[in-house]
């Protein structure tokens, strides 16, 4: 990961039109320089975030159903990288990939293709989502326009599943949350809800928080040197990967794991923790007070749950 001065100004400019959360009606992707960029770099800090998500959903004894799996608006294709990792290739009859860059079609196709020669992979620029597909999203919900984002929330309800991961922002967690809302009647949620009814974060009580979470990086992310010299070309902490996800299923039958999601991180003062909670009733918060409960305390303050039995 050795970037010239011309590599790291390209790759600034594609993380500011990122990070401003606008509709993005043209295709960025200048060239292939740009994606082969793209995909060792943020690309793989994506991929952290499906490891954590798709770690959850083996816990929960979710796989991956027979059929077509759609990467929508692959980029590079991340997403459906990962998530081949996880499930192979032997259920997947087809891959589509999603995107308006015929560049980033060619590149993803490519790349998909050296790992997995044998994969059925179809590229199009068009929002072709057959029935009882599996379709990822990934990193894209927020920039489409309004009318775009509907129009996305009705040909979704053709899919069997649907796999969103998406940064933890305010924003993107309020574009997850509107997807959710409007497809929870058509399909089950996997994951991350202890719950199926309205989401909680809609409640004027709720108006300070958002649905997010932090997964863990790997260890190279901490012990590589190209890490480090990424971390300090671009002012990232390459600790904190904080997404906003949802996985929904037509046909599945599970249950949460526990009744009440943690969300967020504590806000750990050095007598006490905050956590944010989200249960059946909706959003809340508890002290755990650490002359209280100073086990509890330490678990929250130095690795937090995701779940609580109570």
């Amino acid at each position: 990961m050795n970037l010239t001065r011309d590599d790291r100004h390209a790759l600034e400019q594609l993380r500011n039109l990122f990070l401003s959360a606008v509709p993005v009606e043209a295709p960025y992707w200048a060239n292939e320089r740009l994606l082969e960029l793209y995909h060792v770099t943020f690309a793989q800090r994506i991929a952290w975030k499906w490891y954590a998500v798709l770690e959850e959903l083996r816990k929960l004894e979710w796989t991956l159903s027979e059929g077509v799996v759609v990467d929508f608006g692959c980029g590079s294709g991340i997403a459906a990288s990962t998530v081949l990792e996880a499930f192979g290739t032997e259920r997947v009859r087809e891959l589509v990939l999603i995107d308006h860059s015929e560049c980033a079609l060619s590149f993803a196709t490519r790349q998909l293709k050296g790992t997995y020669p044998s994969l059925n992979v179809r590229a199009t620029t068009e929002w072709d989502i057959p029935p009882s597909s599996t379709v990822l999203i990934s990193h894209m919900l927020t920039e489409l326009t309004a009318s775009a984002l509907e129009q996305l929330t009705i040909i979704l309800r053709r899919a069997r599943a649907i796999m969103v991961v998406e940064p933890g922002t305010r924003y993107a967690s309020t574009r997850v949350v509107m997807l959710r809302e409007q497809l929870r009647g058509d399909f089950s949620i996997v994951a991350p809800c202890p719950h199926q009814q309205a989401c909680g974060m809609l409640h004027p009580s709720s108006a300070r928080h958002w649905c997010h979470f932090h997964a863990k990086p790997p260890s190279e992310a901490f012990t590589e040197r190209k890490w480090a010299r990424f971390a300090d070309a671009f002012g990232i902490d390459v600790g904190d990967l904080s997404l906003s996800f949802i996985v929904l299923d037509a046909d599945w039958q599970g249950n949460a794991p526990a009744p009440t999601r943690v969300i967020g991180k504590p806000d750990v003062t050095p007598r006490d923790c905050i956590v944010t909670l989200c249960t059946a009733a909706g959003i809340g918060e508890r002290c755990i007070r650490k002359a209280g409960d100073r086990a509890m305390y330490r678990r929250f303050r130095n690795n937090p749950p995701r779940w609580l039995e109570d």
